[in-house]
C-alpha cells in the first residue's frame, strides 16, 4: 500500500499542461517572450514527446512534412521531410535542451483537476505524482494565473476501441496501436 502525501502549494504565472510538440513550442515562446514570468510544464508521462513517445508500433511517422509541422524558431533540417517518431523525439529533445526548458519541465505530473477562481483570478491545479523509489503517491496543489492546455487528443491510459461485430469469435490477437507490445511478431499476419 502506498502512502498519500500532500505537498506545499506552489505558485506560477503560467502552467503548460503537456510536453508534446505543442507544449514544448508554447514553453519556448513563453520563456523567450515573457522571461520575467514563472513557468512550469507539467507532463503526466515519464518522457516528453506526447504522441511521438506514446505510440511504439513499427513505422510510426508523421503524416505531415516536418518543414511545416516543425517550429518556426527551429527549422527542420533533416533530409526526411516525413519523419519517424524517434527522429521527431530527437528534434523535441534538442528543442528542450537548446531553450533551457529542463528547468521548467516536470515529468510524471498528472493534472487531475483544474479549478478557476474568479475572486482570486487564478487557477488551482490538483496534480498527482508518484515516487517510484518509495511508492509514495503525492498530491500537489499548484496555483497559476494562466493555464495553457497542450494535452493533445489521446487518452494515454486507454485508447478508443470501436465495437467490432464478431470480435468475441475472432481467434487472432487484437492489438491496439496505442498499446503495442514490445517485440510483437506480426510477420505473416
Amino acid at each position: 500500500m502506498t502512502a498519500e502525501v500532500l505537498d506545499a502549494v506552489e505558485e506560477f504565472d503560467v502552467v503548460i499542461i503537456g510536453a508534446g510538440i505543442s507544449g514544448i513550442g508554447a514553453a519556448t515562446y513563453f520563456s523567450r517572450d515573457l522571461p520575467d514570468k514563472s513557468l512550469a510544464v507539467l507532463e503526466a508521462r515519464d518522457d516528453i514527446g506526447g504522441t511521438w513517445d506514446l505510440f511504439r508500433y513499427p513505422g510510426i511517422r508523421s503524416d505531415s512534412d516536418l518543414h511545416t509541422f516543425g517550429y518556426a524558431f527551429k527549422p527542420w533540417r533533416h533530409e526526411a521531410a516525413i519523419a519517424d517518431a524517434p527522429l521527431i523525439k530527437e528534434y523535441l529533445h534538442e528543442t528542450v535542451e537548446e531553450n533551457g526548458l529542463e528547468r521548467v519541465l516536470r515529468l510524471g505530473h498528472r493534472v487531475v483537476r483544474a479549478e478557476w477562481s474568479t475572486a482570486d483570478s487564478r487557477w488551482t491545479l490538483t496534480v498527482q505524482t508518484s515516487d517510484s523509489a518509495t511508492g509514495a503517491n503525492r498530491t500537489r496543489t499548484i496555483h497559476a494565473g494562466w493555464v495553457f492546455a497542450a494535452t493533445g487528443y489521446y487518452r494515454y491510459d486507454e485508447g478508443f476501441s470501436p465495437e467490432f461485430r464478431g470480435r468475441d469469435e475472432f481467434e487472432g490477437q487484437i492489438v491496439h496501436p496505442q498499446h503495442w507490445p514490445e517485440g510483437l511478431d506480426y510477420s505473416d499476419k
